[in-house]
């Protein structure tokens, strides 16, 4: 006779045989992971080897810039992946269904200007290099309306990988790029180090992890363990940085010791913090201000940091 005890216990054993294949079945399936082939984004080609200790199998999809990035996050095209927090702000912003879920990269920016610019106030009159949509743009812009100069700084906008050349030949003077141009232009001796743009309400937030807010409505247990891989290959960077530097030497074509230098001024940091989600709103605030968005996400459900 069978007792009630021994078909509770048969109906628990039978699910759980049911359960285990379903969870192993996932290595037949894939997720995409958007990035692009640069030293801040580097932790993408790590994640694979970290998903398949989990059973997932990765895909590393890279893009020729972000807004391709994201709207293929925001289509379904890709599931999760590296940008730029303005980027990922701008296209929320827009209705695309974004969330943050993780910090990535820390930093990357510095002001680089001809010798007699000792300062700031020193761009008075002077043309000023940002690439356009940028943080470094935003950073300049409330940096210099709070020093009320405004008005007395004409910004030009190129991209980053034009700037050291426009240094060189004078037609600026000062260049705001991202790493590793900036390192570029001083190790060739076009200018020196002016400014690092982290003393703003934004501080040095950069590069996050993002995902389609549909992706993680719908499956949750894996989006976990994707940004468990994730903060286990930034911590892998954070001991050892040379993938990055092989990353920016294969993709920019630049020495290897340019390369090295650059990674001075970027910072590879899992940490989710409180604090980290304030820096992403005081972001948006910024673009605000300054004109880049005329609106903002919501941010409930923009950062999602439950996962880390």
């Amino acid at each position: 006779m069978t007792t009630r005890r021994q078909m509770l216990s048969a109906s628990l054993a039978a699910g759980a045989a049911l359960a285990l294949p379903a969870r192993f079945a996932r290595a037949a399936s894939k997720i995409q992971i958007g990035s692009v082939l640069a030293g801040t984004t580097i932790a993408a080609e790590l994640m694979p080897k970290y998903l398949k200790e989990a059973g997932i199998d990765a895909e590393v999809l890279s893009f020729p810039n972000i807004t391709q990035r994201m709207q293929a996050l925001a289509s379904g095209d890709v599931q999760i992946g590296y940008g730029s927090v303005n980027g990922a702000i701008l296209l929320a912003s827009r209705g695309l269904k974004l969330s943050i879920l993780a910090n990535a990269c820390e930093g990357g920016g510095l002001m680089v200007g001809k010798p007699e610019i000792k300062g700031l106030p020193d761009l008075k009159g002077r043309k000023v290099a940002v690439q356009p949509g940028s943080l470094t743009q935003a950073a300049l812009q409330w940096k210099l309306k709070s020093l009320g100069l405004t008005d007395a700084v004409e910004l030009l906008f190129l991209d980053v990988n034009n700037m050291p050349v426009a240094l060189q030949k004078g037609q600026v003077d000062a260049i705001l790029p991202f790493e590793p141009y900036a390192t570029l232009a001083r190790m060739n001796g076009f200018g020196h180090d002016i400014w690092y743009p982290y003393d703003t309400p934004m501080g040095r937030t950069n590069v996050v992890f993002v995902a389609s807010s549909d992706f993680v409505a719908r499956e949750p247990a894996l989006a976990r363990e994707v940004v468990r891989a994730h903060v286990r290959a930034t911590q892998e960077l954070q001991k050892d940085n040379s993938a990055a530097v092989d990353a920016i030497v294969k993709s920019l074509n630049l020495p290897r010791e340019v390369a090295i230098e650059s990674l001075k001024n970027t910072f590879f940091v899992p940490d989710t913090t409180e604090k980290f989600e304030k820096s992403i709103i005081a972001v948006g605030q910024t673009m605000l201000e300054t004109g880049m968005v005329t609106r903002l996400p919501d941010w409930s459900t923009f950062i999602d940091r439950r996962f880390v």
